[in-house]
């Protein structure tokens, strides 16, 4: 059964009528895993016999006569979220050997459906970037083009069709620009949909739980069973009545896109032909196209960078190898310190840990957190204004193509990838990312952004872009 042919619901489907078992499914995957693995790099733990546990336990309760609407699915979990079973490394060599005592709740929902843990993903530093380029496990390639980065693993794991389902954080953008780089399908979801217990977050105003897939109608199949309220998380008390769902007519000829035009001015030439490309195909499949100006994207950038790096800062603090942390060696307390985080922190963790206590300093905190809050703020209002006139915005996903593996880029040209998907996450608003065409048979993707609670539509137009390309 390949896996990336066929959908979610036709595999769960076919194992809860018997035409092949959890562990039949599982163990093909679990092989599949590590000669996959071994040239993309992709996982940092693979569940081995823990999987076929899980899919064993999965064929007993279908016989029992229960119904999973995920039987036997696998699925990889990006390793800054918490899995009872496998380490949760956080992208630190310090936690390479972690166990943690909970669950990710995500995590949770999509195992009593039935679904199969196989693997946790590679992720940057401490989770903080959008490329892979700073694990201290090193990159993990792209499936087009291995000399490429990933951008995300999990997208890389769906790509492959390693898996079915990778469940992925997002802050600055990572999930959304990974399924851009490996042509999948990512979403993040609105704030408060979908709770980010068991997320290692080091931007608690921006992390968001996610997930990618290789179709919008796989995401679809599960967006349901992980969204929710959960007392643990505070963020989805605006679930607690249930979510009230913003759907648009399905029609094609009722839904109005918004297209900034001056923003794929950033954008070199080759990559603007793509998306008009794409906008001219919307509007022939009965979409309406509407001109809007998205105006702040930059300060947008730089206004997340601002709030990321100071929560960061304060995220890291925790990490003195007392509290959390392998403790350093060393003679006083003062050298503990410097090599305990040394140890725990990598370079890009260490970087945004300066710039955050710099930032948050006497003197600075007026001058460029406060400023950057009302950034943060005028980009609400942005978005919220452009989406009076439209149903949906669609927007790129990323400035460029992936990074070369090889090759030195600046921190800051890194940051810039994020142009894109840092202001959506300003935003709050939902974002899904679907491939939008190829640049020498490259995957390109695109955003299309919502209002609250519009995910289902989102969904539905992108699944029938994906029908209709």
């Amino acid at each position: 059964m390949e896996l990336r042919k066929t959908t979610v619901h036709r595999v769960a489907e076919a194992v809860l009528q018997g035409e092949i078992t959890a562990h039949q499914l599982i163990d093909i995957t679990l092989k599949n895993c590590g000669v996959l693995n071994e040239g993309l790099n992709i996982f940092t733990a693979v569940a081995g016999v823990d999987a076929s546990e899980q899919a064993r336990a999965v064929d007993q309760k279908i016989k029992q006569g229960k119904k999973l609407p995920l039987a036997g699915i696998p699925v990889v979990v990006k390793d800054d979220l918490c899995y009872g079973v496998l380490p949760t490394s956080l992208g630190s060599s310090a936690f390479s050997e972690f166990i943690s005592p909970v669950t990710a709740t995500a995590v949770e929902r999509l195992m009593d459906a039935g679904a199969v843990v196989i693997g946790k993903t590679n992720l940057d530093d401490m989770g903080q970037g959008s490329t892979t380029l700073s694990s201290p496990r090193g990159a993990t390639a792209n499936p087009w083009q291995a000399e490429r980065t990933a951008g995300s693993a999990g997208a890389a794991a769906v790509a492959t069709g390693i898996c079915m389902l990778a469940v992925e954080s997002d802050s600055g953008g990572a999930l959304r620009q990974g399924a851009s780089h490996c042509g999948v399908a990512g979403l993040r979801p609105t704030t408060g949909r979908v709770s980010r217990y068991g997320l290692n977050a080091h931007c608690s105003s921006f992390a968001r739980v996610g997930v990618t897939a290789f179709s919008c109608e796989n995401i679809s199949g599960v967006l349901d069973i992980i969204s929710g309220f959960d007392e643990r998380d505070a963020a989805t008390a605006v679930c607690r009545d249930g979510i009230q769902e913003n759907i648009k007519a399905p029609g094609s000829e009722d839904i109005t896109i918004g297209y900034p035009v001056t923003v794929f001015d950033f954008l070199e030439p080759e990559l603007r032909e793509v998306f008009e490309q794409a906008r001219d195909e919307f509007a022939g499949h009965g979409y309406k196209i509407k001109e809007i100006e998205l105006g702040l994207l930059r300060e947008g950038l730089q206004a997340y960078y601002v709030i990321a790096l100071a929560e960061a800062s304060s995220s890291h603090a925790r990490f003195d190898g007392i509290r959390f942390g392998k403790t350093g060696a060393a003679d006083n307390l003062h050298n503990m310190y410097f090599q305990s985080r040394a140890e725990i922190l990598g370079q890009e963790a260490r970087r945004r840990s300066i710039f955050g206590t710099f930032l948050l300093g006497k003197g600075n905190y007026g001058r460029y957190y406060r400023q950057a809050s009302k950034i943060w703020q005028m980009v609400r209002w942005e978005f919220e204004g452009a989406l009076k006139d439209c149903d949906l915005l669609m927007l790129p996903t990323s400035k460029n193509l992936p990074r070369p593996l090889q090759g030195q880029s600046s921190f800051l040209d890194q940051w810039s990838d994020d142009l894109f998907c840092a202001p959506v996450s300003l935003s709050g608003l939902p974002a899904l990312t679907i491939p939008a065409g190829q640049i020498e048979q490259h995957p390109v993707g695109m955003q299309l952004v919502g209002p609250p609670f519009s995910e289902k539509t989102l969904l539905n137009v992108g699944s029938a872009s994906e029908h209709k390309n």
